[in-house]
């Protein structure tokens, strides 16, 4: 009987930080089979929208999104979590090789950008994720601290990846390392991506969901072309290298998106 201490649910949760991390990043749905890891700003509001809409296609359900909370909120939506699956149907699920694991990178330094712009700059002054970083650095809030400010932090503060999911490597919140993917995308190329995984998931075509198209928001910042000194990039490359070094391992371990034996 296995240790219900030892699972492999647990150690992805040890990885990926908390339960409630894993709960508000991942989405899944039994009777279809698949679970979607997801990192911030590397296609996720987009692949969420869209498995949304595959969902309720399947099911036969009227689905509105309408708003960004709708579509990640797991009560307006129709996927379901570890926790409303039940975590041993979780665990379940990824031992389960017929499954479809399925998650979706982005390449880090314009990731940061990204998240930069839409959660630490000075224009979001008051923003959550801002207000905790600076009490976090005992900053006031009035400062205007800049993305190689915060690119060198990064470096020397071992702590502060993990102290908001955004600035967390993309490697731990996908849980790289333990998960039996089947199919790993690029947020640069997501339209032909999520098109190849959808069909495989869904046996079928199904609507997509584009923020910038359905809501005229771009909370991925995809159309937010930041321009990274070389200065910043060579901090962010130093404290995301082992998101570098995933990529690399994926555009060998999935030339085309799926696993390949």
């Amino acid at each position: 009987m296995q240790d219900p201490e030892n699972t492999l649910a647990d150690a992805v949760v040890g990885v990926v930080g908390s339960r409630w991390r894993l709960n508000t990043f991942t989405f899944l749905d039994e009777d279809i089979g698949f679970i979607y890891f997801s990192a911030p700003a590397s296609a996720n509001v987009r692949t969420i929208g869209s498995l949304q809409k595959g969902v309720a296609q399947v099911r036969g359900e009227r689905l509105e999104l309408s708003s960004l909370r709708k579509v990640l909120n797991r009560d307006e939506g129709v996927m379901a979590n570890p926790a409303r699956a039940g975590f041993d149907i979780f665990n379940q699920m990824l031992e389960d090789q017929s499954v479809i694991k399925l998650a979706f990178v982005r390449d880090p330094v314009e990731r940061f950008a990204a998240v930069f712009r839409s959660q630490f700059s000075i224009h979001m002054k008051n923003g959550g994720h801002r207000v905790k970083l600076f009490e976090f650095l005992g900053m006031p809030l009035s400062e205007n601290l800049s993305m190689l400010d915060l690119a060198e932090l990064l470096n020397e503060e071992k702590e502060l990846k993990n102290l908001i999911p955004h600035l967390n490597t993309q490697r731990s919140l996908i849980a790289f390392d333990l998960v039996d993917y089947s199919f790993i995308g690029r947020h640069e190329r997501w339209n032909e991506d999520y098109r190849l995984i959808a069909m495989e998931v869904f046996g079928c075509e199904t609507p997509v969901f584009d923020p910038t198209k359905d809501l005229n928001i771009d909370p991925e910042g995809t159309k937010l072309f930041s321009l990274v000194d070389e200065e910043t990039r060579k901090e962010l490359k130093k404290a995301y290298a082992e998101d570098y070094e995933m990529i690399d391992e994926i555009e060998e371990l999935f030339p085309d998106g799926f696993a390949t034996e």
